[in-house]
């Protein structure tokens, strides 16, 4: 699938926005492109499938878009987003990460971080890796495995980032 995607999407902080992106690819979860929207062009992004209100055919229906007459849609949407607390017994699957490149106090905090939000802190680029968070110092071996296995890649602010809102600003 290539071309240009155009849908509704509401993040974390309730702001709502028309995303025209130039499709690069997407799984299960994400939808991940070049972000063409008004005076964005060239940023790479992922967003998350289940924040996406509506999908568009083309720019003139989605400047049509009312969103006050969806409002009650977007937030549902919104709601359902939200992580909820899982009990101990349920079984889920892991986000896992990986960190390098950091000072050794700079990786404790984002491992203590990472840890609050549920996510897997692995010790090495693992198979099952989805992200690798890379500091000043971070090892080229490691960026090109990651690369390889298709491992999204984002340095500490897009890490914080996605921690607050879930999306993956990749590629800045």
């Amino acid at each position: 699938m290539s071309g240009k995607l155009i849908f509704a999407y509401i993040n974390v902080r309730k702001e709502f926005l028309i995303h025209v992106v130039q499709y690069i690819r997407q799984d299960e979860k994400y939808i991940q492109g070049i972000n063409i929207t008004n005076g964005d062009n060239g940023q790479f992004r992922t967003y998350r499938k289940d924040r996406i209100i509506a999908k568009f055919d083309n720019e003139l229906d989605a400047n049509l878009y009312d969103l006050a007459d969806n409002l009650d849609h977007a937030i549902d949407v919104l709601e359902s987003t939200i992580p909820r607390l899982q009990s101990k017994s349920a079984a889920f699957n892991t986000f896992d990460i990986h960190f390098t490149g950091f000072r050794k106090a700079d990786k404790e905090r984002l491992i203590k971080l990472a840890e609050e939000k549920k996510l897997t802190v692995r010790q090495s680029v693992t198979l099952n890796l989805q992200l690798l968070c890379v500091g000043y110092n971070a090892s080229i071996k490691k960026i090109e495995k990651a690369q390889g296995m298709g491992i999204s890649i984002m340095n500490e602010s897009d890490f914080l980032n996605f921690l607050e809102t879930g999306e993956m600003l990749l590629g800045e």
